[in-house]
């Protein structure tokens, strides 16, 4: 069975990564692996440029985060579906309301209630813990995660976590709590640390990482580092075979905008789109008429009146306070969605006309 990295950070984790989501994709197709999981801190910025380079790749992207939690310790989530997707969504956008810019942290009474649909990975050498988390997840969705990056005390920690696993009955996940696809990004990480720390690479001492080990490894050198735990490294893809949640079905919709009575939002953005017009042209001509009601057609089809009516209340609202506010910005941005739904239209017309035939 290949191994899966489970646990791999990008520079989306703001300086506490070396490498790009495309590198980790592109590495990771190097070395043949069928699936990689990307867990950036506090956030999933990084899963659409992920998600995109891995398919390009042939590796199937699997989306996940690390919880900074309010005791100091990491929490790896990894998303199964898309309440999973949901979920890791919302507990993270409350987190972040309440904090201050860098600062965010997780509470463990939040678990609970964001619990479904995520996988837990554990690697802190706590009975209390793991109880805890076997509560709030299920049994099923906790497993044990071990690391060997060949620094001392490491294998106590570790015997510590397989004794835990055995007495809770739990599965073992081997990780390479990857920071950087290559070894030689070990150097940016190092700059990173510096940056964020606020010193230099000759003051910074131990804050520094220890080794270059936190690479995206091979499956013979995982299973060599894990030669005597077999088991961890064939639950790597057991696990990767359960996360089927993918950004391409996520299926988002634009929330209803409320419009007048006696209005849908298509028809209350026909009439705002033909008054405008109005308003911006002297007299309208064929060429526009005939743009404005092949847009508004397919915008109606693609079902994203509600979109296109969010941004111009946004942009009437800050108008009418005097916030600045880059009309044109905000034009190209509703033209770029417009363009790309366009896109995704047609290409859905010709797989679906392919696959008659």
């Amino acid at each position: 069975m290949p191994y899966i990295e489970l646990h791999a950070s990008s520079a989306f984790s703001f300086l506490r990564g070396g490498s790009s989501p495309e590198h980790l994709a592109e590495t990771a197709a190097k070395l043949k692996m069928p699936a990689l999981a990307l867990l950036d801190r506090n956030g999933v910025y990084g899963s659409q440029r992920f998600s995109a380079a891995c398919r390009e790749q042939n590796v199937r992207p699997i989306v996940g985060c690390e919880l900074a939690m309010e005791d100091g310790c990491m929490l790896p989530v990894l998303v199964e579906d898309r309440i999973g997707y949901k979920n890791l969504c919302e507990l993270l956008t409350q987190a972040h309301l309440r904090s201050e810019k860098g600062s965010c942290v997780i509470c463990y009474s939040e678990l609970a209630a964001f619990s479904a649909g995520l996988v837990a990975l554990f690697g802190n050498p706590s009975a209390k813990r793991a109880q805890f988390l076997n509560e709030t997840f299920g049994r099923e969705n906790v497993y044990i995660e071990i690391q060997r990056h060949l620094i001392r005390g490491e294998e106590q920690i570790n015997r510590q976590l397989i004794d835990l696993a055995d007495s809770y009955h739990l599965p073992l996940l081997a990780t390479n709590g990857v920071r950087y696809a290559t070894a030689h990004g070990r150097q940016v990480l190092d700059v990173f640390t510096c940056i964020r720390e606020h010193t230099h690479l000759d003051a910074a001492g131990k804050i520094l990482t220890l080794n270059s080990e936190r690479y995206l490894k091979s499956d013979i050198e995982m299973k060599s580092l894990f030669r005597d735990r077999p088991d961890a490294i064939e639950n790597t893809e057991r696990l990767a075979d359960r996360l089927s949640f993918s950004l391409e079905n996520i299926g988002y919709t634009f929330p209803d905008f409320p419009v007048p009575n006696g209005h849908s939002m298509d028809s209350f953005l026909y009439t705002q789109t033909w008054s405008g017009a109005q308003e911006r042209y002297d007299a309208i001509s064929v060429k526009v008429r005939r743009q404005i009601k092949e847009e508004l057609a397919l915008i109606q089809r693609l079902k994203f009146s509600g979109y296109f009516l969010i941004v111009w209340d946004i942009v009437n609202f800050c108008l009418k306070h005097n916030i600045m506010c880059k009309v044109g910005a905000v034009r190209r941005t509703a033209r770029f969605v417009f363009v790309s739904a366009s896109r995704r239209l047609i290409r859905s017309k010709i797989i679906s006309s392919s696959n008659v035939f």
